[in-house]
């Protein structure tokens, strides 16, 4: 399978993923073949574009942290606290834990997956499926940094709640198609402190998970928001949480640009080690996420394409490719796979736009 933006969705295309609606419910479930009036309807309602299979890679599944099921109930959980606490209820934390367990318990029975976070998203449920994921990457980023069950749980808990300030922040910053005004960014900044005072106040969730709202922005060189606090004056856990945020936020579609490739997003993230994230955990993230995920099309080094179909936990930067064209850009008639990791002459030049 493979994800293709939604103005380049034909007729022969057969969905290989669902796709949701804002509120985790499925709008169009794997297996449908693709319509014309469907991809205006998407486009319509703001989604990205979605996950297809296609001649020569039927058999290419991408490998997930999380089950669909633990997502779609974890999306809907979040978007549901959104509004009991936007009306003025105080929320109830069942669901909450409910999902996290979920989220607990399918990373535990694979802990040495490689994320590829292949949720897609209405534009409309951003915060909500920007929640879950930043709750995994995060679970996966404390499990490397050696955190027990008890502190992946606090973590995981303020994880998938960081956002929550959002509900303060008017829908038309929220959803501004460009970049914000300085005064429109420091009203965005003030969802940290509006978090952290929702859920500091919430008998069923520790200060330590309540914190992570209040800092997850907070940078080790003291110029993060909302108290510029420095280096071991951030909790361990925002510092995480931290790197989880902005990886979702690079590589996710957007309404007014496109997401980043993961590799690209890595290597962002490693040239702000010490200055917007901690070294350390830079270090264990980038073991934690595939710079080159299953179903992306590569060109190697000699000229030749494929699509990675498998990854190597022991060596990142060298998956599984498939090739499918040869140097002269001919389909082949027999596709056949290479492990780059045992082939050293041959590694990725680039990824390909590929409908």
């Amino acid at each position: 399978m493979k994800f293709v933006t939604i103005d380049r969705i034909h007729e022969s295309m057969v969905l290989a993923r669902p796709v949701y609606t804002s509120d985790g419910r499925i709008l169009l479930n794997s297996g449908v073949k693709l319509q014309n009036n469907y991809a205006r309807k998407l486009a319509a309602i703001g989604v990205p574009g979605v996950y297809v299979t296609r001649e020569g890679i039927e058999d290419v599944d991408i490998p997930e942290a999380i089950s669909q099921s633990t997502r779609q109930a974890a999306v809907a959980s979040i978007r549901s606290v959104f509004e009991e606490i936007r009306i003025g209820r105080t929320f109830s934390m069942d669901s909450v834990h409910a999902s996290v367990n979920s989220i607990l318990e399918d990373i535990a029975h694979n802990p040495n997956v490689l994320v590829n976070l292949t949720d897609v998203r209405t534009y409309d449920g951003y915060t909500f499926a920007h929640s879950v994921n930043v709750c995994v990457l995060a679970v996966l980023l404390g499990s490397k940094c050696g955190l027990h069950e008890l502190d992946l749980r606090q973590l995981a808990l303020g994880a998938i709640l960081h956002d929550v300030g959002k509900i303060a922040v008017p829908e038309s910053i929220l959803k501004k198609p460009g970049p914000l005004t300085d005064e429109e960014m420091e009203e965005m900044k003030n969802h940290s402190l509006y978090g952290w005072q929702v859920l500091r106040q919430h008998p069923e969730l520790s200060l330590t998970s309540a914190h992570i709202a209040y800092q997850h922005h907070e940078k080790p060189n003291g110029q993060g928001y909302p108290r510029g606090l420095k280096k071991d004056e951030i909790s361990l856990y925002s510092k995480i949480c931290g790197i989880a945020d902005a990886y979702d936020a690079m590589t996710s579609q957007r309404v007014y640009r496109s997401g980043m490739m993961p590799y690209q997003a890595l290597s962002q993230i490693q040239e702000l080690r010490d200055i917007q994230f901690d070294s350390a955990l830079v270090d264990d993230f980038i073991q934690c996420v595939a710079p080159y995920p299953v179903g992306c099309l590569v060109r190697l080094n000699d000229g030749r394409v494929g699509m990675v179909v498998g990854l190597n936990s022991h060596d990142r930067q060298q998956p599984v490719v498939r090739i499918l064209y040869g140097k002269e850009g001919r389909a082949l008639d027999r596709p056949f796979e290479m492990d780059l990791a045992d082939e050293p002459l041959y590694t990725i030049k680039e990824v390909m736009d590929d409908a």
